[in-house]
């Protein structure tokens, strides 16, 4: 329960978001309305730091519109994420501020991570069609074991609705476990049927699935085998480098605020033995740092976005009418 001060600076945040949102955003979309004409659909769009920067700034509008949208009040775990959150975007629009390049390395973080997600996909899609295939198999032999003893001679109505709800717990079981395999097509399986499912995954799920990975492929490489020539020497070793959120902190000076937040955050996010024998609240004084903390560091997200220039920009302002 955050007390009425900390109610108060939500309230705050939630203003400045209603009063300097909105133009930002036109601001933004202005710029890249004005650029994109100049940047085909491709290769010569996605190799433009300017571009991705530009649209990185949009996503970070939209997360930090998104996690103060609600009117109830923010929990424990919502603002240790907010906080987490807010602090990588702002060094993210730091780097962009300081190197236009950094652009062209948000852009290829994107493409990896797209591709790690939709691997990741595949892989699970596959794994489904295995565990539904042998879902199918049980589902029958359940239907073969409830009604057995009704298939021949005349059962009565009690024999039939006692075939009936065995046949029930047994679906219900294998639906559960079909829930803690964690699948993705469960509800979907629950519906179609076990069998029907792997049919829609197999011959429509996973051909989109390899299209698309096929696709980011395509851009990673095209982006690799070019960055050599559009990077310079020191991005084009920084790119070569496992991103690391500490070091990035350092180059912008958000060290102390990194050695702070994160092992903070993590205090509390982290199931470790004194995250489950402690305090697993925020207690009122914490709260009210960290809203602080969320409030300062969207004013500066505002500043930084509206900092940012590059040559021949338009400043005009983009609104939906």
């Amino acid at each position: 329960m955050l007390t009425s001060n900390s109610k108060n600076v939500v309230a705050e945040i939630r203003a400045t978001i209603a009063a300097r949102e909105s133009l930002v955003r036109a601001r933004v979309r202005g710029k890249l309305q004005f650029l994109s004409p100049s940047l085909p659909e491709g290769v010569e769009r996605n190799h433009s730091s300017v571009f991705w920067i530009l649209q990185a700034q949009l996503g970070t509008l939209d997360k930090m519109k998104s996690s103060f949208a609600l009117e109830a009040e923010p929990g424990t775990f919502e603002l240790l994420a907010i906080a987490r959150n807010l602090f990588e975007n702002v060094i993210w629009l730091r780097l962009f501020n300081r190197e236009r390049e950094y652009g062209l390395l948000f852009y290829e973080q994107l493409l990896k991570q797209q591709k790690q997600n939709t691997e990741m996909f595949i892989a699970k899609a596959n794994s489904e069609i295995s565990l539904f295939h042998e879902f199918e198999r049980i589902d029958g032999e359940n239907l073969d074991f409830s009604f057995f003893s009704v298939l021949e001679g005349n059962p009565t109505d009690e024999e039939i609705q006692a075939a009936q709800v065995t046949h029930r717990n047994l679906t219900d079981d294998l639906d559960n476990k079909a829930r803690r395999a964690f699948s993705i097509y469960a509800s979907a399986a629950k519906f179609n049927g076990y069998g029907y499912q792997c049919n829609i995954i197999r011959e429509k799920e996973l051909p989109r699935q390899l299209l698309q990975l096929a696709e980011i492929q395509k851009s990673l490489d095209k982006l690799c085998s070019a960055k050599w020539s559009i990077l310079s020497e020191p991005m084009f070793r920084l790119s070569k480098v496992r991103w690391n959120w500490k070091d990035r902190a350092n180059d912008v000076g958000m060290i102390e605020q990194y050695n702070f937040l994160y092992a903070y955050t993590s205090r509390l996010l982290h199931s470790t033995p004194m995250n489950l024998i402690t305090e697993k609240q925020l207690s009122a004084s914490e709260s009210a740092m960290m809203l602080d903390y969320a409030f300062i560091t969207i004013l500066d997200i505002f500043d930084l976005i509206d900092s940012f220039s590059f040559p021949g920009q338009a400043n005009v302002a983009v609104f939906d009418l």
